[in-house]
């Protein structure tokens, strides 16, 4: 009996500890069920926004300017604004800070302009932050940029660094710039051109005299000092989507109107016009006194018109008075290029007028424009 009872105690045990030992592998699989259940919410979660580039180029050449897209998907569409961070570029200038930006469900696509400064290109990391209409934590996003290829360009020497998909003059002006020089000043518009950058190594002088880009196009006004021997000007600009050099021509016609800086000879000048008074003068009366003769009313005309030009050209010269560190400016525009800066206050004589600038003749005889804004008050 006793024997009966010890064994019987025995197996209780057993059975007890069994069932503590399952006890605890269930709860042990059970957390180990949770914690399978968690890592799969967390994946899901760091997946909500996908990005990519889109149409990047394979080839870029130096001075090119082109757009680097980014293609993104978000799992949630309820987002009110997502930023961009560049970092780590390399060979690039950025153009424009804000996206470009353009919705193709269930995609959307932010381009950023670019231009390549040197001879090797990185794109830049891209961080990515999303923010969302519900005022949630922000969803990041961060992926690699990638080496892209450049081409080095082998041009002649009329090329002028330009490169564009599109490229033409609007319209052009020359003018006699000094006795052996002519200025021309053209406006012209292109696509993914870097027309700020405009150059030419036979100009004896040359500039950009206004510059204003709305990506993908640019507007810019130039201007090229060149020999008196030339009857066009030639010069070259790369076709990005040909990969070809193409040749631009403006024909040379001189305008009688000089809006260049001059150094024409005043006494000169005062002299021919002093000739030419004597001799209208001479002609009036010849005219006078064969009407008086003749009694010809032909003969008035023969009168008139010298005493008409001779009193034109009689009225006294306007002058204006320039402030002391006023600028002096190639062309009568607001953002051209300053060739001097006058040091002291002065009076001179007034050749014309254009929108808010003067056209004026300085002491070493060169001409010029100033703002109206510059001219003495009192």
């Amino acid at each position: 009996m006793r024997f009966f009872l010890l064994l019987l105690f025995t197996f209780s045990l057993g059975f007890l500890y069994a069932e503590d030992n399952l006890s605890l592998e269930s709860n042990a699989s059970v957390e180990a069920f949770e914690e399978t259940q968690q890592a799969p919410e967390e994946e899901i979660q760091a997946k909500l926004l996908y990005q990519s580039y889109h149409d990047l180029p394979s080839k870029l050449f130096k001075g090119q300017i082109f757009k680097l897209t980014i293609k993104s998907l978000s799992a949630k569409g309820d987002f009110s604004d997502i930023n961009y961070t560049f970092s780590d570029a390399r060979g690039l200038k950025l153009l424009t800070p804000e996206p470009e930006r353009k919705f193709e469900p269930p995609y959307f696509y932010d381009s950023f302009y670019f231009q390549v400064t040197q001879s090797r290109v990185h794109t830049p990391r891209i961080h990515t932050t999303l923010h969302f209409n519900d005022g949630s934590s922000a969803l990041q996003e961060e992926f690699e940029g990638v080496k892209i290829d450049t081409v080095r360009l082998n041009p002649e020497d009329d090329f002028s660094s330009v490169l564009a998909e599109e490229f033409k003059i609007l319209e052009y002006k020359t003018s006699q710039y000094d006795n052996q020089h002519n200025i021309v000043v053209f406006s012209s518009e292109g696509k993914m051109a870097n027309l700020n950058d405009f150059s030419l190594k036979f100009a004896t002088q040359e500039g950009i005299d206004a510059y204003e880009a709305d990506y993908p196009y640019a507007t810019s006004t130039a201007f090229v000092v060149v020999s008196k021997q030339l009857n066009e000007l030639k010069f070259s600009y790369f076709d990005i989507n040909t990969r070809r050099f193409k040749d631009v021509i403006i024909p040379i016609i001189v305008d009688s109107d000089r809006v260049s800086t001059q150094t024409d000879l005043a006494p000169i000048q005062k002299t021919h016009a002093t000739k030419k008074l004597i001799l209208a003068a001479a002609v009036s009366v010849l005219g006078l006194v064969l009407f008086f003769f003749r009694r010809k009313k032909i003969f008035l005309l023969i009168v008139i018109i010298p005493f008409y030009w001779i009193i034109k050209y009689s009225v006294p010269t306007e002058h204006v008075c320039i402030e002391s560190d006023s600028n002096i400016y190639l062309l009568p525009m607001s953002n051209g290029t300053i060739f001097e800066q006058v040091p002291y206050r002065f009076t001179t004589e007034a050749l014309g007028h254009a929108q808010d600038f003067t056209k004026i003749r300085m002491h070493n005889k060169q001409i010029g424009w100033v703002k109206n804004e510059n001219l003495c008050k009192n």
